[in-house]
């Protein structure tokens, strides 16, 4: 049941594809702006944030555990005349011996950390003097409002596939409240016109999920100093108890 390979990996992209327009690469360009330099993105899965960066001038490069998704981003940079540096590890102990001036953590990336508190102690250690790290979270009020059933598969996504094919997810959750832990089951399918399963791929995923001042308090701790908070990819809107998406920037200290 191994996460982002198979056919989750190829149906991922279009089910984001989907949402539409990546909401959080404008704020992730302002950073690579403000702060130029060589940066990684942790977790880049199959480009869907890397790629428009790189297409727009950007120095990123990639960090993604699965080998099924490196290779369908290799595939996508090809298609685009890019030649991206990417590699295959686990964040919990990438070193390439590489410093650099940022970097990435998106799609609540860190949130798939088994231990967010050493993540981001080893992240300090990647990091050029003075350079920053960009953070994305999310706090699943859906699964602790009850607005989706626990311990029960639902249908999360449907998508059109090939020859009136139909690619979906269906989804089972449980909670840790006292531990904020979120379990997922995964349930992918491809299933033909008359809803008969033609293939299907089972994963697992556990996140754990932060308060603003909880990511905040796990920053300070590791050796950053937080510079800027946004609640939802606007910077209109103030970080509280309400936002559902939670971004910071945060420069790291010297050691």
């Amino acid at each position: 049941m191994s996460a982002y390979t198979s056919l989750e990996a190829l149906l991922y992209d279009a089910f984001w594809a989907e949402e539409g327009e990546a909401a959080e690469l404008p704020f992730m360009e302002q950073v690579l702006h403000e702060h130029p330099g060589l940066s990684l993105e942790v977790g880049c899965g199959s480009g869907r944030l890397l790629l428009p960066l790189l297409t727009k001038g950007h120095q990123v490069e990639g960090l993604e555990l699965s080998p099924d998704m490196l290779e369908l981003c290799r595939k996508a940079a090809s298609d685009l005349s890019l030649a991206p540096v990417l590699h295959e590890g686990d964040m919990m102990n990438f070193d390439p011996g590489t410093r650099y001036a940022s970097l990435l953590l998106p799609a609540f990336t860190l949130q798939l950390a088994s231990d967010p508190a050493a993540a981001l102690a080893h992240f300090h250690k990647l990091l050029a003097p003075g350079g920053v790290i960009y953070i994305s979270v999310f706090i699943p009020f859906a699964e602790l409002h009850k607005e989706l059933p626990e311990d029960q598969w639902y249908e999360d996504h449907r998508i059109p596939w090939t020859e009136g094919r139909s690619g979906v997810l269906e989804t089972r959750h449980r909670l840790q409240r006292k531990e904020r832990i979120l379990e997922r089951e995964h349930r992918y399918r491809i299933v033909d016109k008359d809803g008969q399963v033609e293939a299907e791929h089972l994963s697992k995923q556990t996140l754990r999920w932060f308060t603003a001042r909880q990511l905040h308090g796990l920053l300070m701790k590791a050796g950053f100093e937080p510079l800027h908070a946004l609640a939802d990819f606007d910077p209109e809107v103030p970080v509280d108890e309400e936002a559902q998406i939670i971004t910071l920037v945060a420069q790291a200290r010297p050691s």
